[in-house]
């Protein structure tokens, strides 16, 4: 159809004068935007062409957005499962760790009496040797941390749950994680707590690159 090859050499022509460096188009190219020589304009076809293929595209990325989310999800899912079984496995130990470092503490202060020849009586020096004990005992304690720890994984999965824009949530539940698990590393007096506060910080790690891909 001559007429409608005459609009398409034109706007061809009003295309190069603005994108000079664009490509002209082959014979192949024309036949297939008139569509085989029917009678119409090409900006017809193209009308119907675009909406529908940004329409596939659309529900592509979608469905892509969609299995990105779950594996995203399973994946912290694993990573606060296996926190919450590293701190079933410090809550056992806390009772022990706490009597050995009072222990510990009472046999340093009661060294440390004998080379100081206090004029303390002994049962005074005890006394405040037990007080001195139970204020660090309560300092090296862990419980508290390990509560916190498990909330903040309890608050994690309905946010899971719930879907949705969850990024910036998300984000500040991992940096209150790594507090609480640097705290508990900081406390902790044996080599395994320090492993499994090691181990608790590689999680959460883990965890907080892939909630960077969250929105």
């Amino acid at each position: 159809d001559q007429t409608t090859l005459q609009h398409v050499v034109q706007w061809q022509k009003e295309v190069l004068d603005t994108f000079p460096a664009a490509a002209p188009l082959s014979v192949a190219e024309l036949h297939r935007l008139l569509a085989s020589g029917a009678p119409k304009p090409v900006l017809t076809e193209l009308e119907s062409w675009i909406p529908q293929r940004l329409a596939d595209a659309l529900v592509q990325l979608q469905t892509a957005r969609q299995k990105e989310g779950e594996k995203l999800s399973n994946s912290l899912r694993e990573r606060t499962g296996q926190l919450r079984a590293l701190c079933q496995q410090v809550q056992p130990l806390i009772p022990q760790m706490i009597e050995q470092q009072r222990q510990r503490f009472l046999d340093k202060w009661q060294e440390a009496l004998q080379h100081a020849g206090s004029s303390i009586p002994p049962e005074a020096a005890h006394e405040r040797a037990l007080t001195e004990a139970a204020a660090f005992a309560l300092r090296i304690d862990v419980a508290e941390e390990l509560d916190r720890i498990l909330a903040h994984l309890q608050a994690i999965d309905p946010l899971l749950e719930q879907g949705g824009a969850l990024g910036k949530r998300l984000d500040f539940l991992m940096q209150e994680l790594h507090r609480e698990a640097n705290t508990l590393g900081s406390k902790s007096v044996s080599l395994e707590g320090s492993r499994i506060s090691m181990d608790m910080k590689v999680l959460i790690e883990q965890m907080r690159e892939q909630v960077q891909n969250i929105e």
